[in-house]
């Protein structure tokens, strides 16, 4: 499978990311679309997805705005300056600098994950 495109809504705004071609990404794109409910810790938002898509390769640090998921709580995690907890997938990115929109922004509720 190749890089999918994916796009992020926010509500408020929308990132356009890719998901990279691995396990862990190939198994959210086949239940997109899905919305996340969002808690924030630091310079990392997550939410669960309801569903386990289990574990491949994690690794223990995350470049700013990419995007991640660990079955410890079926998280979807964005990542914008904060270290992850422990090891996560990591599955897309968000292109270009447009993740820095996210230190901008004083709150989200949820994200819209879906193919483009």
């Amino acid at each position: 499978m190749s890089n999918i495109e994916i796009n992020l809504d926010f509500s408020d705004f929308s990132l356009q990311a890719t998901l990279l071609d691995n396990a862990i990404a190939t198994k959210l794109a086949e239940i997109l679309p899905v919305t996340v409910v969002l808690q924030q810790w630091g310079d990392e938002v997550y939410g669960s997805i309801g569903k386990d898509l289990g574990e491949a390769n994690p690794v223990p640090q995350i470049p700013p705005g990419g995007i991640a998921y660990t079955n410890n709580g079926d998280y979807l995690c964005i990542f914008f300056g904060q270290t992850p907890a422990w090891p996560v997938e990591y599955i897309g990115q968000i292109k270009d600098d447009s993740w820095k929109r996210l230190l901008k922004q004083p709150a989200f509720n949820s994200v819209t994950v879906s193919a483009r």
